[in-house]
């Protein structure tokens, strides 16, 4: 994380500067990061330990973050790209309700499977629902989220997926709020959950949701 031997320009915000790095050395700070996190949750982790594990200064850490919950956000955010990529989700544009709800369930089955096979990812998901320290250092990420959540209800109403009876900000709250209490209770319960377990699950609450969020039959 060093500056070649010259003084680094201050420019820019400390996040700004942490992503304008190669992903190997943001890896010099995030990786210890994203272990101590796992190990201790948000509110238990030590800036002094990740700097020590990091071999950096806290001159040199504060450079690269404003504090704990700007790393953790870092952190969290790298782990979802992680997710993302690992699981390589169709993308095609549905045509039909019936794609639109495959797409959806083939999504969360492959975050159930992603997680069971990558334990540090699956224990920084468990770490979301800490408390609300960890719940105010992800308000930015989670609010890009609900965006996606948004623009996802509009697709699924373009293919008579999803209602329309409702208002449009009253159907997002509910099914985000739905979202947010099974992902709650996955992390809760996620280590004593098998694969098989967990997969099934997952089919059993993509059928709730859409019962919930299909059209009324009349329509």
């Amino acid at each position: 994380m060093g500056t070649n031997g010259k003084q680094a320009i201050r420019t820019g915000t400390p996040r700004e500067r942490l992503e304008a790095l190669s992903p190997e050395r943001q890896s010099k700070l995030l990786d210890p990061a994203e272990a101590e996190f796992v190990a201790h949750g948000f509110e238990h982790a030590s800036l002094n330990r990740i700097l020590v594990a990091a071999g950096m200064s806290k001159g040199q850490g504060y450079y690269y973050f404003n504090d704990k919950a700007d790393l953790y956000r870092a952190v969290i955010e790298r782990g979802l790209r992680r997710l993302t990529e690992a699981m390589a989700v169709n993308r095609a544009t549905p045509r039909t309700a019936d794609e639109f709800w495959a797409q959806v369930a083939e999504v969360f089955a492959r975050i159930a499977v992603v997680l069971h096979r990558d334990e540090a990812l699956a224990m920084l998901a468990r770490g979301i629902y800490e408390g609300p320290g960890a719940q105010a250092a992800l308000v930015e990420p989670l609010g890009r989220i609900r965006k996606q959540l948004d623009q996802l209800i509009l697709l699924g109403q373009s293919v008579g997926a999803v209602r329309n009876d409702l208002p449009q900000s009253l159907l997002a709250e509910v099914l985000f709020g739905v979202a947010r209490e099974i992902d709650r209770w996955f992390a809760a319960h996620w280590p004593a959950l098998g694969e098989e377990e967990a997969l099934r699950l997952n089919e059993k609450t993509i059928e709730m949701i859409v019962a919930m969020a299909s059209p009324p039959a009349s329509d």
